[in-house]
């Protein structure tokens, strides 16, 4: 579900580098709160006080944005699942540190993260599929790792619970502001590990 007001805007843990870093988190936000066909390149030069003509100076359309934006999440998403992996090689505890980590990036990129979740399909044929392929690449090293920690699941199964285990963290993180509550990254923890865990007929 979109966002209606700022409530849910991310956290201000990330001041943009540079005009360029700027135009693109202001992308976000937009395509976050009104949905990418809603936004116009206007208003997107409106939230960062620049003529709209003046953001082809850094990206050549609207939807190079909403690429930049997907490309994005995707690294911010592999880069932790790669700290995760530095980290151990037991699969249980890797599993779990897939979860912690993703939970930290939906919670604190609540915004990126929808904008990935909800807003690809908007990209032209040509350049979903390739992203599609590089964002589910990641989904592929939690699938190995729970049929490392569950030998018994085959691949169909193991991939079922993986994707529901992520949807439950993108869902929770990205849903109704509840940032007030301090056990909520905890508890997003503890049921996608519930999910992985759970029996599959």
């Amino acid at each position: 579900m979109r966002a209606t007001d700022t409530t849910t805007a991310d956290a201000p843990t990330r001041r943009p580098a540079n005009r360029r870093e700027l135009i693109l988190e202001a992308a976000v936000e937009l395509f976050h709160r009104h949905g990418y066909p809603a936004t116009s390149v206007d208003d997107i030069g409106k939230a960062v006080d620049v003529s709209g003509p003046a953001i082809y100076r850094h990206f050549s359309s609207k939807e190079d944005l909403l690429v930049e934006a997907i490309a994005l999440a995707a690294d911010e998403v592999h880069a932790v699942n790669r700290a995760a992996r530095a980290d151990t090689d037991d699969p249980r505890a890797l599993l779990t540190g897939y979860i912690r980590a993703y939970t930290d990036v939906a919670l604190e990129r609540s915004a990126l993260i929808a904008v990935w979740t909800s807003e690809r399909r908007h990209l032209s044929r040509e350049r979903r599929s390739p992203m599609g392929r590089r964002l589910r690449s990641w989904t592929h090293e939690w699938t190995d790792a729970l049929q490392a920690a569950r030998p018994e699941l085959d691949d169909n199964d193991a991939f079922l619970l993986v994707t529901a285990a992520i949807g439950l963290i993108t869902s929770v993180a990205t849903g109704p502001d509840r940032r007030d509550d301090p056990h909520l990254a905890e508890n997003i923890v503890t049921m996608a590990l519930a999910t992985l865990d759970a029996p599959v007929r």
